[in-house]
């Protein structure tokens, strides 16, 4: 699947931004953690 290290961290790298930028989530209202986060500064 993966052929070095680089790759699996590009791959977590980019599944942590999408859950942190594009995916809602229900425990916070049906906004992203990054819309939270923003709200709360």
């Amino acid at each position: 699947m993966f052929d070095t290290i680089e790759q699996v961290q590009d791959k977590a790298t980019r599944w942590l931004w999408t859950y942190n930028h594009e995916r809602p989530n229900m425990a916070l209202g049906g906004i992203t953690p990054a819309m939270k986060l923003a709200m709360a500064a």
